[in-house]
């Protein structure tokens, strides 16, 4: 017999309703992604990425169990208490939490992670794919303390990939009205979200873009304001 917190689902549930898909069916219905959007993907922080995930206070963390599920959980924190060691390496640190270490857990078999940053009154996120590893190091739990306490553990993240994603959820949600905090400000420097991550990524984006490029604004304003459903 199951115990509590164990039960099995029953033989038949709601999902057995409908039919799954292919992906050649998923791009059917929702086509494909434009060369700027497909190439914007990057193996390494610039300035602004670094400077965006430096004013996050929250942002969430995907890891894989044994069994190939996945498990998300929230973090919050002052901005700043993520670390970027270097272009390529984030330093995340652990509080005194309900001790059930499930990321904790799926990190020390799977070191595959995945990390969403969120900055208040900024509508787009800053996604961060990886691998991570649990680390105690003394003088590291020091640099991550807060409120005079170290940090529990740390969480090191190996960068693979870094890319920003548009603000619809955000925008749909109204996630961030009436944000006082003008973290956004500091982010944005009087600029966008789209501007910095073209000038960070020129070269590139340059040749994915073409002649969006100019009128790029004006495309992602349009979408946010007749396509969020």
């Amino acid at each position: 017999m199951a115990t509590a917190g164990t039960a099995r689902p029953p033989t038949t549930t709601a999902a057995d309703l409908y039919t799954p898909i292919t992906m050649e069916r998923v791009r059917e219905v929702i086509g494909n992604p434009p060369k700027f959007i497909a190439e914007k993907k990057d193996s390494k922080l610039g300035e602004f990425t670094a400077r965006f995930i430096a004013h996050s206070p929250f942002f969430c963390m995907a890891t894989v169990g044994a069994d190939g599920q996945l498990d998300t959980s929230p973090k919050g924190d002052p901005p700043g208490s993520v670390r970027i060691l270097d272009p390529w390496t984030l330093a995340i640190p652990d509080r005194p939490g309900n001790k059930l270490a499930d990321g904790f857990e799926n990190i020390t078999r799977n070191p595959a992670v995945g990390l969403v940053f969120f900055v208040p009154g900024v509508r787009e996120v800053i996604r961060v794919n990886g691998d991570a590893f649990v680390t105690d190091d003394p003088e590291l739990l020091d640099m991550l303390s807060a409120d005079g306490k170290p940090a529990v553990l740390a969480t090191i993240v190996r960068i693979r990939e870094v890319f920003g994603q548009c603000g619809k959820a955000v925008i749909r949600a109204g996630l961030w009205d009436g944000d006082p905090r003008g973290l956004a400000d500091a982010v944005l420097l009087n600029g966008d979200f789209y501007t910095l991550t073209i000038a960070e990524n020129a070269a590139k984006m340059a040749d994915s873009l073409g002649d969006l490029a100019d009128g790029l604004h004006d495309v992602i304003d349009d979408h946010y304001k007749n396509d969020l459903y």
